[in-house]
Parts: C-alpha cells; structure tokens; sequence
C-alpha cells in the first residue's frame, strides 16, 4: 500500500467579541486593516498642540531671616579679625619703637611710731614711710593721681594715708615719704591680743592710684593700678625727743647719668612729716594692672 497524502484541516480563527458578539455573529465585522506595502513606513499619528496658557511671571526668590543673620555674623567676624590684626600691628611698632617697661617701687623704709590697743579692741597707730618709685623707661613718663596707702600688721588693717599725685618723668627716681594713720579702728579680739604680745609685726602695704603714661604731648587715659609689699616687719618705735614738725614737701633737681645724650634733671621729692629713726625694710613690691576687668 502507497502512503496518502491528507491536505492539513484548517481551523477557523476566532473574533473577539465586539458588543456582545463573537465570530461575526450579532454584529458588523470588524474592518480590515489596510493592507501593508513592503518598504513603505505607516505615518506618525497626528500631534495637536496643546493651547497656550497664561502663565505668571518668574519671582525672585527671598532671602530668609537666616541668611540675613550668618551674613551679618560674617563680616562681623571678618571687621573684628581685621581690627585685631591691625591692633597687633600698632602694638607691635610701638613697642619696637619705645620698649615700654612698667614703673618699680619699693618700701625702703618704714618707722612704726605708735600703735596702741585698748581693751576694748580698739587700734590707734601712726605709720612713718618711705616709697622709692623709678621709671626705667626713656621716652614715656607716667602722671600719677593721689595714691591711697593702706598698711597691715599680723593681718590686721593699723592705718590708711593718702599720697598726693605726682608726674614721673622718663629715666627718674622718685622718692616719696608721707605717713598713714588709724583712730580707734575695731580689730578681732584674736588679732588685738597678737598685737599686744608682740613686739615686732609682719607688715605689709597697698597702694591704689591711677596712672597715665605720656609720650611727648600725647597723654593716655588713666587706668587703676595697685602695688602689693610684704615681706618686711617692723616694731613699735621709741618716742622722738622733739615734737614732730609740721608736714613738709620739698623738691630738689639733681642731674641725671648720662648714657649717650642729655636727660631731663631728676626731681625727688620728699614729704617728712615726722621725726625719729627710720628702720630700713626690704620690702618685695609687686605692680598689678587693671584694666576694665582684667588684672594683670
């Protein structure tokens, strides 16, 4: 038997249903689509423009408080660094030009010529002293106001004087010699008995002024200053002879050493306002600056 040949069965293709209807049934048949020419490419569909709208112009935008604020901060740290650096500057040319150096003093001597305590505690005293003040400087002189001197024995305030200003020239020794005095002052019970046991008494002083330096006609502010002595002692002095003179200032000029050119004469002054011995002390001063609220 031969082989036989069968031709293939074609199956029907089958029609979405287009309202309800499948396969042609119920409905119109659905178009065919135009028939494709090789080469040739279907046109793009058509692009309709949208209508133009009205739109409101672009607004600046706005700086924030904030960024106001870190501008603000910023140029004035950049006014304060600039400030700064040229404060160094001006420091830095006036020291090389004049090396400025703080005025000394000194305690030389000091006579205790009455300090009574009573039973009720109170303390009476007369204080003698002498204070040697130097300016090392060349070119700057210092104007002192009127100095307030307070002293202290074995911790206890014995007497407050007060020193009239002077003006300290450039390259001078100054030598001022006043008194201090209390009247009654109240002590504690345990500091008025160390005063009466003891003979000689740790001393010490401060003295409070203000001081301007100057450098030709130029004249600085005044600052407050305070000189701080201790270390030296002293014992009640035995009673003058003689009454003691009236206060007595006297001012002397005497010629300066000469170190390549001439000074200004050297003017010491002198205010006695006492008689007797006075004892010398080797007292250890030191010169604190004060400026607003800073000490130096």
């Amino acid at each position: 038997m031969g082989d036989r040949a069968y031709a293939p069965v074609s199956k029907p293709v089958p029609v979405r249903a287009t309202n309800g209807a499948a396969n042609g049934v119920g409905g119109p048949p659905r178009p065919a689509p135009p028939p494709m020419v090789p080469g040739r490419v279907p046109p793009p569909p058509m692009y309709r423009p949208k209508p133009a709208q009205s739109r409101p112009p672009p607004r600046r935008p706005r700086r924030s408080a904030r960024g106001w604020c870190c501008v603000c901060c910023l140029w004035l740290t950049l006014v304060l660094v600039g400030l700064v650096f040229l404060g160094a500057i001006a420091a830095g040319v006036f020291y090389v030009m004049y090396h400025p150096q703080l005025p000394t003093f000194a305690v030389t001597s000091l006579r205790l010529a009455t300090l009574n305590v009573s039973d009720s505690d109170a303390v009476t005293s007369r204080i003698e002293f002498t204070v040697t003040a130097r300016n090392p400087n060349d070119k700057i002189a210092f104007a002192y106001g009127d100095i307030a001197a307070s002293f202290g024995a074995d911790g206890a305030d014995i007497g407050d004087g007060v020193v009239p200003g002077f003006l300290h020239p450039a390259g001078n020794t100054t030598v001022i010699r006043a008194a201090a005095s209390a009247s009654a002052a109240t002590v504690d019970p345990v500091v008025a008995n160390a005063l009466r046991s003891k003979k000689s008494h740790a001393m010490s002083a401060e003295m409070d002024s203000k001081v301007g330096f100057q450098i030709g006609r130029f004249k600085s502010k005044r600052i407050n200053v305070r000189v701080l002595c201790a270390g030296f002692s002293a014992g009640v002095a035995k009673p003058a002879p003689a009454p003691a003179p009236e206060p007595i200032v006297e001012v002397a000029a005497a010629p300066a050493p000469v170190r390549g050119r001439v000074r200004s004469p050297r003017s010491v002054i002198r205010t006695s306002s006492g008689g007797g011995k006075m004892t010398t002390t080797d007292a250890k001063c030191k010169l604190r600056v004060k400026i607003w609220i800073w000490t130096f």
